[in-house]
């Protein structure tokens, strides 16, 4: 398979005279594994060494330490900073990026009426549906708060506005006793902005006039 590749280069860098050091993954297991070549009393090289450790512990808490400081505690999205970090690599790499942004409406009330973990729950809730939105190229990060933003890659604006407005369609479907709605906007690279900060200045004024337009509909009913 694709993942023994690696550790038969070494074995061959090896028998060339190089030694090696990978991180070599099996069985769920991650093995730090040295290939060094084996040397004759003349200096030849006759085959090659190597060395496995099982390091799959220790992979798997410092995989954990950077989950948990790169992602928001109660919803498992990115969080604030590692969204701004990739929505600027984006930016700088390509002119794929296309941001939407959005909170969900009313989540004092919500908390205000029904407590702290039915709020809690609405925010799971609106995460799990931005979950199910996503490629795995994109990222969905929980902003800060009742705010949430999700950064789509080969999207026109077609798409991502396609994209809120399915999120927005499926929270106005749940039957649960909480209704959840919530308000977003969209920008497009480089049409709106050519920075992350440009990019989400733009998304946030669209999103505030979509949560004026909704209050005022409110009023009005």
């Amino acid at each position: 398979g694709e993942n023994s590749l690696p550790a038969v280069k070494s074995h061959l860098d090896a028998l060339r005279g190089r030694a090696s050091r990978l991180e070599y993954r099996r069985e769920g297991h991650v093995f730090d594994l040295s290939v060094e070549p084996l040397r004759d009393a003349n200096g030849h090289v006759v085959g090659c060494a190597g060395m496995a450790l099982d390091v799959t512990e220790r992979v798997k808490s410092e995989e954990e330490v950077k989950f948990r400081a790169t992602h928001d505690g109660l919803t498992g999205l990115a969080n604030y900073r590692e969204f701004i970090e990739r929505l600027e690599h984006e930016v700088r790499r390509s002119d794929r990026t296309r941001a939407s942004f959005g909170d969900l409406d009313d989540l004092k009330v919500i908390n205000d009426r029904y407590g702290h973990l039915a709020g809690n729950q609405a925010l799971r809730s609106l995460a799990l549906i931005m979950r199910e939105y996503c490629r795995a190229t994109d990222v969905a990060a929980r902003y800060g708060g009742d705010e949430f933003a999700m950064l789509l890659l080969d999207a026109d604006r077609e798409r991502a506005e396609g994209v809120a407005e399915r999120i927005r369609a499926h929270l106005a479907s749940r039957t649960e006793p909480l209704t959840l709605s919530a308000s977003m906007g969209v920008s497009v690279y480089p049409a709106d902005g050519v920075s992350g900060a440009q990019l989400l200045e733009a998304a946030d004024k669209r999103l505030y006039k979509s949560k004026r337009a909704r209050v005022r509909t409110k009023t009005t009913d």
